[in-house]
């Protein structure tokens, strides 16, 4: 008998993702996100362009740029 529901490692890594963006105070990095789960780059960089592109998260480029969440976490 297991318990819960399963899930795959990529749609744990997008609720962990989400989670560690709504609780920054600007954009997260991939880098930052990553150190923060202990994943891959790599990995993790798929996960979110998959989120950017269904809406749940914003992206920008640059110095200042990250991952944020496209509506308020409330």
């Amino acid at each position: 008998m297991t318990h819960g529901v399963p899930i795959s490692e990529a749609v744990s890594l997008a609720l962990h993702s989400v989670a560690v963006i709504a609780a920054q105070n600007g954009p997260a990095s991939v880098h930052d996100i990553s150190r923060r789960l202990s994943v891959s780059e790599n990995h993790l960089s798929k996960v979110l362009q998959q989120l950017a592109k269904s809406g749940l998260v914003r992206s920008a480029r640059g110095p200042r740029g990250g991952f944020t969440l496209a509506r308020r976490g409330e």
